[in-house]
């Protein structure tokens, strides 16, 4: 108490100029209407930039639950998207499958239902690697949340690859840059025009389609999507476009090789989607049983 005493004693002149402004300035703002007014604007654009920035540091701290959210709400957007390309027409007591893209029976879209077939998850890239031969990339979910092996991994913007090792909390991802991956995919201007996309090393943004039969006219900047027919990939996932005039493939002259550029960058990839094929097990069974006649 003392040495406040001391200190207001040693500074009482400065002290008692700082509330003597104080109270002026009280003064004049609460009884000058015009001042008022520049006071109450000036505390109000302050305030305003205070308020503001405050939260823009709220939103940056709450950046990573939002990205989270909406790369959840994002997965089952996709799974919408995924199982509503193919539905279910009744007719006569039984069910086939028909692309809704395709139909024009106004009385058959009313009777659709659809038979979901494939479901996004959510998860991260913690670990990836695009310079090898034999590239791979680990992700942060595993069994836990339902992953099994033989799952395909994709983005909004393109595929990534497939799951092959899977633990309980994370699993490992043989990437589309790899050269035992064998991408089914299809170029949807050309219709039934199906390939298969394989890395031969270098360019890590640069693919090669391959077994594309000759009569197709294909032509550089074609759009290249998964063609559906691996039941990794569901039908439609953009690839990328074709980069390089088509030629005649050097193990079969009957089918043309040309180059792709991929729409989705590996090396920046962050957020993916691994595609669960609810069939795939029944698909699988069905398969083994064919094989063994």
């Amino acid at each position: 108490m003392l040495t406040l005493l001391q200190l207001i004693l040693r500074n009482g002149g400065f002290v008692s100029f700082v509330l003597l402004e104080a109270f002026c300035f009280y003064v004049i703002v609460q009884y000058n209407e015009r001042q008022n007014s520049i006071w109450g604007h000036s505390a109000g654009l302050v305030a305003g930039d205070i308020n503001e920035n405050r939260q823009n540091l709220s939103d940056y701290v709450g950046l990573r639950a939002r990205v989270d959210s909406l790369t959840a709400e994002n997965a089952v957007l996709l799974t919408q998207l995924a199982n509503a390309r193919m539905v279910q027409v009744p007719y006569r007591d039984t069910f086939y499958t028909v692309n809704y893209e395709t139909s024009v029976c106004v009385e058959s879209v009313r009777r659709k239902h659809i038979r979901p077939q494939y479901e996004f998850i959510a998860a991260k890239v913690i670990a990836n690697n695009i310079s090898g031969s034999a590239n791979w990339i680990m992700i942060n979910k595993g069994s836990k949340d339902g992953l099994s092996p033989n799952l395909g991994v994709v983005t909004a913007s393109g595929i990534i690859g497939i799951l092959r090792h899977v633990d309980d909390e994370f699993s490992m991802v043989m990437s589309v840059l790899h050269r035992q991956t064998k991408v089914s995919v299809s170029l949807p201007k050309y219709g039934n025009a199906f390939g298969s996309l394989v890395w031969e090393g270098g360019d890590p943004s640069v693919m090669t389609l391959r077994f594309i039969p000759k009569h197709f006219q294909i032509k550089p900047g074609d759009l290249v999507e998964t063609s559906g027919l691996s039941q990794i990939f569901p039908k439609g996932i953009p690839v990328g476009k074709v980069e390089t005039e088509p030629v005649q493939d050097d193990e079969n002259p009957y089918f043309l090789q040309m180059k792709v550029r991929l729409s989705q960058d590996l090396s920046t990839a962050g957020d993916v989607y691994v595609v669960s094929n609810l069939f795939k097990s029944q698909i699988d069974s069905l398969q083994q049983r064919v094989a063994h006649e």
